[in-house]
């Protein structure tokens, strides 16, 4: 009986440090569930949350439906009306606007989403080891940070995509150059947002714990402070998915965005001042893409604010 009793407190004690894979599912999927119920509760993300899977699948299934290349002038269908062969019509150059809108969406949502994931890479070990550490490392990290943000975005932006037409670079060199630019303003920001949520968590008890018991400063900082501030950051990449894509298209707007023919919302637009007054339609479509997955990207952060945040909104 002893022995037995022995292996079932092994076995127990097993069980907890090593989770099987049942485990994980398990608790993913409960995870999963708790986060679709609380979307639901919140009307602002449930209908941003929408839109954006309207907005994400149309990038995903593009090739399956455009209906032309989106490049590819035909000078016989110039300035064509909406119709069942061209829903959307077509640009000045004869090239079909619906399979332009499609393609160049999901460049652009992909642009946005790697920025911003590039921002976030950077910006949170940056900004959880120096509100961890304080003293020297804080003081000299946020000075950086301080000289990082007095650089106006616009500016840097403007910087490396002129560097990057000097250097003649092209395709997906020219978008790289793009997510560079833009993830790099974003990484000061998480940097400062993520060492004001460390400073709050490293003074409560299940830090002091963690010291006690001897892990190290490194893990402590990443492993069990980090997870507690991750909710802001989420909120703030989402809504900042939509400030990214707007500002891609504004570049495009005023020509240093993609070079033609590249499919870009904001370069359609260009195209389309020309014929306002006698063509209309050819800037409505790319001007509501860009309001749409803008709005999309903002009601959804709003929600998630709301949703872990309970303290804003009484629910």
């Amino acid at each position: 009986m002893a022995r037995t009793i022995f292996e079932a407190e092994s076995a127990l004690e097993y069980d907890l440090r090593a989770p099987t894979f049942k485990t994980y599912v398990s608790r993913y999927w409960q995870a999963f569930k708790n986060a679709t119920t609380e979307l639901y509760k919140s009307k602002t993300a449930f209908i941003g949350a929408i839109m954006l899977i309207i907005l994400f699948t149309a990038s995903i299934i593009t090739p399956y439906i455009d209906r032309f290349s989106p490049v590819k002038q035909n000078y016989r269908e110039l300035l064509k009306p909406p119709s069942a062969e061209h829903f959307f019509g077509t640009d000045r150059y004869g090239r079909d606007i619906w399979s332009r809108v499609l393609w160049g969406g999901r460049r652009l949502v992909v642009i946005s989403v790697l920025a911003v994931l590039f921002g976030i890479a950077l910006g949170i070990p940056f900004g959880a080891l120096s509100g961890y550490y304080g003293g020297w490392t804080d003081a000299v990290g946020m000075r950086i940070v301080d000289a990082w943000l007095s650089i106006p975005g616009l500016l840097l932006y403007l910087l490396i995509v002129t560097i990057s037409r000097e250097w003649k670079l092209e395709g997906i060199w020219n978008d790289l150059a793009l997510i560079f630019a833009l993830g790099s303003a974003y990484i000061p920001q998480v940097a400062r947002l993520v060492r004001g949520s460390v400073l709050a968590e490293k003074e409560k008890e299940y830090v002091e714990a963690s010291r006690i018991i001897g892990e190290s400063n490194l893990y402590t900082a990443l492993r069990q402070i980090l997870p507690n501030c991750i909710s802001p950051i989420i909120v703030h990449g989402t809504v900042r998915l939509g400030l990214v894509l707007l500002i891609i298209a504004a570049l495009s707007f005023l020509g240093l965005g993609s070079p033609p023919p590249t499919p870009d919302w904001g370069s359609d637009l260009a195209l389309a001042r020309d014929h306002m007054e006698t063509k209309p339609l050819i800037a409505v479509f790319p001007g509501l893409a860009i309001a749409y997955a803008v709005l999309a990207f903002n009601l959804f952060g709003d929600g998630l604010r709301d949703i872990l945040d309970p303290r804003l909104v009484d629910r």
